[in-house]
C-alpha cells in the first residue's frame, strides 16, 4: 500500500483514487470480520479507519456512505443474507417434493387406510389412487404350462404351492416372509388379436386384480359388497389389460366409489387353450374351471380386502355373461356367488357331447399329413400352433353368418349332428360333459340366486351383416327381408310388411310411440337382436320365474359418438354388443378411440360425456343396491304372467308392458313357439 500511497501522491486524482480503494478495502474488512471480532480489536479497527479517515479524501467520496450502516448489515453482509435466502428456497423445494412423493401415504395414515393385507399365500402391498386401493397381478393358480397344459387349474391350496405360484413371477422365498407389491396387470392369456392374428400374451396368465374403495380398508370398517367381472368376447379374446379389444372393460375409480362395492377381474384361458379339447387328454371347459378356481380364491381371501364374501355378484356380457349362466346351472358353482348380474349372453342349450368334441378336435390337433406342421405322436404340442387354430379366418365367417346374421332355420331343434358340429366348429363352444355342464340342468338354477338380464337394442350392430347393408335404401331392405324370412315358411309378405311397420315405430320412456326416421342398419340389427338376443332372453326369464328366482330384466336403447369398440374396424354409434358392460364400467372414459377427435368423423347430438354420467350413475346406483340386497328399488321385476322390460334410455329408466310381446310376434310365429332355438349357441 505505500508505493501506492507515494504513487497517488503526486496527483488530486490519484490521492482520489487511493481513497476510495483504501476505504472500500477497510470498510469490507470491518464489515466481514467485526463479528468475529473481541471488543479492543474492534476499537482499534475503528481507530484505524478514522486515521485513514483524515489521511485521505474519503470525506470528498460519495462511497463514504457505505461505512455508515445499520448494526445488522454490519454483522451480517449481502453475500451472506443470499445464501441464506439459498438455502431456505433449496429446503421449501425438497420439502414440497417429499410432500408429494408422500401424500398417498400420509392420507393413508389419516384416515387409517391399510394398503397391505394379508391372504393365504402371503402379505401382499397395494397401490393408492383416486380413493381406490388396488392389489394388481395376484396369481389364483399355477401357470397352466408343460404338464399343467390342457388340465383343469391347479389352485393355491398349500404352502409349497403358493412358494411355486409366486416364485415364478415375483422372489424364491417364501410369501409370508415378504411383502410383495402388486403394482402391474399381468399379461392376458395366449391368443390372437382380431384380424391381424398377431400372437399376444402368455400361457401364464391366472392372475386377478382387485379395487377396493378405501372405505374398506378402514379400521372398523363394515364388510363391502363384491362384484366380480367375468369379460371376454366370442370366447375367443379377452383379458384384464394390454388388448385393444379388452379397452374400457376394467372398473373406473367412480364406478367403485358410486357402486360402493369392491370389483374384482380376473384373466381365464380363452381360444383353443381354453375351451378346445384335447384329444389325449379329455378335459373340456377349462376355461371355465379357471373361473371356478378364481371365484373359489374370492371367497376364500375377499375378507381380508374388507369384502363380505357372502354377498358376491357376478357380472359380465357376451361370453362373460354366458359363463356366469353355466355356472350358475352347475352344482360345482354352488355357493361360490350369490346374484348374478348378465347381458346378452348366448342362452342356447350346450349339445356337443364329449366324444364329440373329441371327435371334432383330433382332426384340428392333427400334424398336417404334408410335413408343414410335424409334431411328435402326431399331435400339435407347441402353445403358439395350438393358439392359431382358432385364427380370424375361422373366427369372421362364424361371426358374419352364425353370430350377427338373420337366422336361416327356424324349426325346432334337437341334439346337433356331428356333421353340423364340425362344419361350423366355432359355433359349439362348451362341451356337455355331465360334470361341469349338464345340458338336462340348463334353465334350471341349483339354488336361487337374484337375476338381473340386461342387453341392448342394438346387440349385432358390432359386426353388421351382410357388409353391403351401409348402401341398402329401403326398398331393397323390405324385398331382402321377404326373400329371407318367407324361404321355407308359412310366413306371408303380409306379415313380414306388418312386422317393418311396427318396428319402424319405437316405444319409449316419454311417449307410447314415436316413428323415427327409417334407417336400415338400425333396422336390420335391432331385427337381428330381437331373434338373436332379446326374445330367447325372455323366454329364459320366463322359465326362471317357477324356481323362486328374482329376476328383472332391462333394455339399454341409445346412440353414441362412432367408434370402433373392439378393434374389428367396426365402427358402430348405436347401442352395441357390450355398450351397457362399458357404460357401468365407465369404459369409454379410458377407451382411445372414443376419446380421439381426429377418428370422430360424426358425433351425434345425444352423446355428449353429461348424458353418458348419467347412464352410469344410474347403472351404478342399480348395482350398489342389488350387490346388497338382491333388489333394485325402482326397477319393476319380472313375475308370472307379468314380463316386464326395464327401459333405460337417456339417463332414465321406465317400465314397459307388452315390449317383449311386439318384438318377438314375427319370431314366434316363425319358430312355432320355439324361440330359443334362434338363440347364439353355446
Amino acid at each position: 500500500m505505500d508505493w501506492l500511497r507515494a504513487a497517488s501522491g503526486k496527483t488530486r486524482f490519484g490521492r482520489l483514487i487511493y481513497g476510495k480503494i483504501v476505504c472500500i478495502r477497510h470498510g469490507y474488512r470491518f464489515v466481514s470480520t467485526t463479528h468475529r471480532m473481541t471488543n479492543e480489536q474492534r476499537t482499534s479497527e475503528v481507530e484505524e479507519i478514522h486515521s485513514l479517515w483524515d489521511d485521505t479524501p474519503c470525506d470528498r467520496s460519495p462511497s463514504v456512505s457505505n461505512l455508515r450502516v445499520s448494526a445488522f448489515k454490519r454483522r451480517y453482509s449481502s453475500a451472506c443474507c443470499l445464501n441464506v435466502l439459498l438455502l431456505m428456497a433449496l429446503v421449501f423445494a425438497i420439502g414440497a417434493i417429499l410432500y408429494l412423493i408422500l401424500l398417498p401415504k400420509l392420507n393413508a395414515w389419516s384416515r387409517n387406510v391399510q394398503t397391505e393385507v394379508v391372504i393365504y399365500c402371503g402379505k401382499i402391498n397395494g397401490v393408492q389412487h383416486d380413493n381406490v386401493v388396488t392389489f394388481l397381478g395376484i396369481p389364483y393358480a399355477l401357470a397352466p404350462t408343460d404338464e399343467n397344459r390342457f388340465k383343469r387349474p391347479v389352485e393355491l391350496t398349500t404352502t409349497e404351492l403358493c412358494k411355486r405360484a409366486w416364485s415364478q413371477n415375483f422372489t424364491a422365498r417364501l410369501p409370508k416372509r415378504s411383502v410383495h407389491k402388486m403394482f402391474e396387470y399381468k399379461a392376458p392369456c395366449m391368443q390372437l388379436v382380431p384380424i391381424t392374428d398377431e400372437l399376444v400374451g402368455s400361457e401364464d396368465c391366472l392372475y386377478l386384480n382387485v379395487f377396493v374403495p378405501v372405505a374398506g380398508l378402514q379400521l372398523g370398517a363394515d364388510l363391502k359388497p363384491v362384484v366380480v367381472i367375468i369379460n371376454s368376447l366370442f370366447f375367443m379374446y379377452g383379458g384384464v389389460s394390454g388388448l385393444p379389444i379388452t379397452q374400457g372393460q376394467q372398473p373406473h375409480s367412480q364406478t367403485i366409489q358410486r357402486a360402493d362395492a369392491i370389483h374384482v377381474t380376473f384373466n381365464f384361458r380363452v381360444g383353443p387353450l381354453g375351451f378346445l379339447i384335447h384329444p389325449t387328454v379329455r378335459q373340456a371347459n377349462l376355461g371355465l374351471y379357471d373361473q371356478l378356481a378364481a371365484l373359489r380364491w374370492v371367497r376364500n381371501n375377499i375378507r381380508s380386502f374388507g369384502g363380505d364374501p357372502t354377498k358376491i355378484t357376478l357380472f359380465g356380457y357376451g361370453s362373460g355373461a354366458t359363463s356366469i349362466l353355466a355356472l350358475s346351472f352347475s352344482h360345482l358353482g354352488q355357493n361360490l356367488f350369490d346374484n348374478m348380474w348378465v347381458s346378452a349372453p348366448a342362452v342356447g342349450i350346450p349339445r356337443m357331447t364329449t366324444d364329440q368334441a373329441i371327435s371334432r378336435s383330433l382332426g384340428l390337433y392333427s400334424c398336417d399329413p404334408r410335413g408343414q406342421r410335424k409334431c411328435p405322436q402326431g399331435l400339435l404340442t407347441r402353445a403358439e400352433d395350438i393358439v392359431r387354430l382358432w385364427n380370424w379366418t375361422q373366427v369372421e365367417p362364424w361371426l358374419r353368418d352364425h353370430m350377427f346374421g338373420l337366422p336361416e332355420r327356424y324349426g325346432r331343434g334337437g341334439n346337433s349332428s356331428q356333421a353340423e358340429i364340425e362344419s361350423v366348429s366355432l359355433n359349439h363352444i362348451l362341451v356337455n360333459d355331465g360334470e361341469l355342464i349338464d345340458a338336462t340342468r340348463w334353465y334350471r338354477p341349483v339354488y336361487r340366486q337374484p337375476t338381473v338380464f340386461g342387453q341392448t337394442a342394438h346387440e349385432t350392430s358390432i359386426y353388421v351383416a351382410p357388409t353391403t347393408v351401409p348402401f341398402w335404401d329401403e326398398a331393397f331392405y323390405r324385398q331382402y327381408m321377404v326373400q329371407k324370412l318367407t324361404a321355407g315358411t308359412t310366413v306371408d309378405r303380409a306379415a313380414i310388411e306388418r312386422h317393418i311397420k311396427s318396428n319402424n315405430s319405437m316405444k319409449n320412456c316419454v311417449n307410447p310411440s314415436t316413428q323415427v326416421d327409417f334407417d336400415v342398419e338400425a333396422q336390420l340389427t335391432g331385427l337381428i337382436t330381437d331373434a338373436r338376443c332379446t326374445c330367447p332372453l325372455g323366454s329364459m326369464a320366463k322359465a326362471l320365474i317357477p324356481y323362486g328366482n328374482v329376476v328383472y330384466q332391462y333394455y339399454l336403447r341409445g346412440t353414441h359418438r362412432r367408434f370402433d369398440p373392439y378393434a374389428l374396424a367396426s365402427f358402430v354409434s348405436l347401442a352395441f354388443h357390450g355398450w351397457d358392460g362399458m357404460i357401468y364400467l365407465r369404459g369409454y372414459t379410458s377407451h382411445t378411440d372414443f376419446l380421439e377427435p381426429i377418428t370422430q368423423l360424426e358425433r351425434n347430438g345425444a352423446d355428449d360425456l353429461t348424458r353418458l354420467e348419467e347412464l352410469s350413475n344410474l347403472l351404478n346406483d342399480a348395482m350398489y343396491m342389488f350387490s346388497r340386497t338382491g333388489q333394485i328399488s325402482n326397477w319393476t321385476p319380472v313375475s308370472a304372467g307379468r314380463f316386464h322390460v326395464n327401459l333405460i334410455e337417456n339417463g332414465t329408466v321406465c317400465q314397459l308392458t307388452n315390449f317383449l310381446e311386439e318384438h318377438c310376434v314375427l319370431w314366434e310365429e316363425l319358430t312355432n313357439g320355439d324361440m330359443i332355438r334362434l338363440a347364439w349357441q353355446v
